[in-house]
């Protein structure tokens, strides 16, 4: 994986992280542990459902599949919704 593929990963936690901690006032430790967990998960399996458009398009492409075209696909779908959450 490429150096900005991590680099996209830790932001795109990192986001989420703030976005369902930020409403709360004050959190208890188990909170911010449920969030963690939350923000794992969520990331996990946005890249993993990412994964799915990136291997039929390499297919048709006859390209090989990397992990790094799903993560960068995650990214933008990431951005589209942190866009979106400010604008609505």
């Amino acid at each position: 994986m490429d150096k900005s593929s991590w680099a996209m990963i830790v932001f795109m936690f990192a986001t989420f992280m703030y976005f369902l901690l930020e409403g709360g006032g004050s959190i208890p430790a188990s909170g911010y542990l449920q969030a963690v967990g939350i923000s794992l998960l969520t990331l996990v399996t946005l890249i993993a459902l990412s994964s799915i458009p990136v291997l039929i398009y390499c297919y048709f492409v006859k390209m090989i599949p990397d992990i790094d075209y799903s993560i960068r696909l995650g990214f933008v779908i990431a951005i589209i919704g942190i866009i979106s959450e400010f604008i609505f």
